[in-house]
């Protein structure tokens, strides 16, 4: 399977990312709970986003 860059999401705070069973992954958008307006699943590579925040060192556990 080719691997997608995900641009943006790879860096921002609200970026989860989701193992399937069969083993895909998805880059889920976090934001999109308090937010609907943002996609739960946005379009890869994303390049520009209003609602991107840079991951922290607290962060760095997440996803």
């Amino acid at each position: 399977m080719p691997v997608v860059p995900i641009g943006l999401c790879a860096a921002c705070r609200h970026q989860k990312l989701i193992r399937s069973g069969r083993g895909s992954e998805f880059s889920m958008c976090l934001k999109h709970r308090e937010d609907p307006a943002f996609p739960k699943y946005p379009r890869l590579p994303v390049q520009a986003c209003p609602g991107f925040a840079r991951r922290g060192e607290d962060d760095a556990g997440r996803g």
